[in-house]
């Protein structure tokens, strides 16, 4: 008897994943416990073991797909099992799926080569429209058109221009006059008026296809591409420049948004909703910690840790938090409460080649230096090669972005919702600096972006927690006792 395999609720408050992969084909032999498929949730991907010994019947969700916690993602049967009738049922399902795929395709490529069933108010030109996700969703929704049933005569653009290029008259031929209204101009939607402009088409010299003559996006379309053939003579206009979208198709490449991008995508718009995004940039003399890094290395080395600056903002970031607890809290919108958090777990930003992944130092006030320099390396190694485990990216309550690898003087960091803030940092760099007794020195700085929800913090907390943090990079010993 076929079994379902569901997906397992892999972290608190976790309701969905996405199936990343299959690593087992289906009619392959399972063994129990063996690794069966990769689900990415909450920027974490992990390997389910198979619940059976058997054979994996039928994938019921494919790659790339979202499915919901305690949802049957494959059918399994023990060895030896009938699968005949499941084998049917699951063929049913397929054969179903393959045709809302073809459908959904169709429906792709007629926004790609134009629509003649398109409405004439322009509506039709944009594809981004209101759809029916949830608040939490996010994501700019794209409306399709509705699907035509077969032999209900409506083509697409391209159809036409092709017919109509197998039986268009010779460019010498004589052209009807466009069509006018009462008042001598030209009958044309408003739509078909915009696109002329666009595309630099002189509207007067364009044949309309709708009622009494009227000028249709098609017929302004269908002009233009005549026109960059040659098939179209326009005295009174100047030579098209217009090349055609289409002759771009083949240069185009289109990337679905999923896994981890479509997990950044939908955190970066909660973070756009959901804060009031303000920024304070700040700079730090940091000459005494570049001296400071130096004299250290070599004892981090004997520790086996490679000791970055780093561990460093982390210490001085968790002192300043102290200090100012509003830096360190979220908004709880269920109740109105703002919460202040009396520990610092700070999350670091770390770019992978899937997308940017923050996992989360634990308990940072309690670490020593050289113990942060062996998290940093540790986390970051695992967030490259995707071995996080799901609580090392979360329960984060600040976060710092490290630019400075990437260049620029400073930049607007993203807030990691729901925390209240996050802190860039950027490179440290070689500048001139005028000192108390006017004389004027190179000294090693760099600059600091503080980005903050402006609900849960004011901008005076904010300078003054920037600069309390600059104050102790400034005077990094301070970093090792308790001032």
């Amino acid at each position: 008897m076929p079994r379902e395999l569901l997906l397992p609720e892999l972290a608190e408050s976790v309701v969905e994943g996405e199936i990343i992969k299959w690593l087992v084909a289906e009619g392959e032999h399972v063994a129990e416990d063996q690794p069966v498929v990769e689900v990415m949730t909450d920027k974490v991907t992990v390997e389910l073991p198979s619940p059976y010994a058997g054979v994996l019947r039928k994938h019921l969700a494919a790659e790339g797909a979202v499915v919901k916690v305690h949802e049957a993602i494959a059918l399994f049967d023990d060895a030896g099992a009938d699968t005949g009738a499941a084998g049917q049922g699951v063929e049913a399902g397929a054969a179903r799926a393959a045709a809302a795929t073809s459908v959904q395709a169709d429906e792709e490529r007629s926004i790609v080569e134009g629509d003649a069933g398109v409405e004439d108010d322009g509506e039709g030109l944009s594809l981004f429209k209101p759809g029916d996700r949830g608040p939490d969703d996010g994501l700019i929704t794209v409306r399709r058109p509705p699907a035509r049933a077969a032999g209900s005569g409506a083509t697409s653009v391209a159809t036409q221009q092709r017919a109509s290029a197998a039986t268009a008259a010779p460019a010498t031929a004589t052209r009807e006059p466009a069509a006018r209204g009462a008042y001598g101009r030209v009958l044309a939607v408003p739509a078909a008026r915009r696109l002329a402009r666009e595309l630099d088409v002189d509207i007067e010299q364009v044949t309309g296809s709708g009622p009494n003559g009227r000028i249709r996006v098609d017929d302004v379309r269908q002009h233009a591409e005549q026109a960059a053939s040659g098939g179209v003579s326009s005295p009174a206009r100047a030579p098209q420049r217009y090349t055609s979208p289409a002759a771009y198709a083949d240069l185009e490449e289109r990337v679905p948004v999923r896994g981890l991008r479509r997990v950044i995508a939908g955190q970066m718009v909660a973070s756009h909703l959901q804060t009031v995004r303000t920024l304070h940039v700040d700079e730090a003399d940091v000459t005494r910690l570049v001296e400071l890094r130096e004299r250290l290395k070599p004892f981090a080395a004997r520790r086996g840790v490679k000791l970055s600056y780093l561990p460093f903002v982390l210490k001085a970031v968790a002192a300043a938090l102290a200090e100012y607890p509003e830096l360190n809290s979220s908004l709880d919108e269920a109740t109105n409460e703002i919460v202040l958090k009396r520990y610092y777990n700070i999350g670091m930003a770390v770019a992978t080649d899937a997308g940017l992944i923050v996992p989360v130092i634990k308990d940072v006030d309690q670490l020593t230096i050289y113990e942060l320099a062996g998290e940093v390396q540790r986390l970051a190694e695992a967030a490259r090669t995707g071995k996080l485990a799901p609580d090392e990216v979360k329960g984060g309550t600040f976060s710092i972005t490290n630019i400075g690898s990437l260049g620029g003087l400073f930049s607007f960091p993203i807030i990691n919702v729901p925390e209240a803030a996050i802190l860039g940092v950027h490179s440290i760099k070689k500048r001139p600096v005028v000192l108390e007794d006017d004389s004027i020195v190179a000294r090693s700085m760099i600059y600091l972006s503080l980005s903050f929800d402006h609900r849960l913090v004011d901008g005076a907390q904010g300078a003054n927690f920037t600069g309390r943090v600059i104050e102790l990079l400034e005077t990094p010993e301070a970093l090792f006792i308790d001032l």
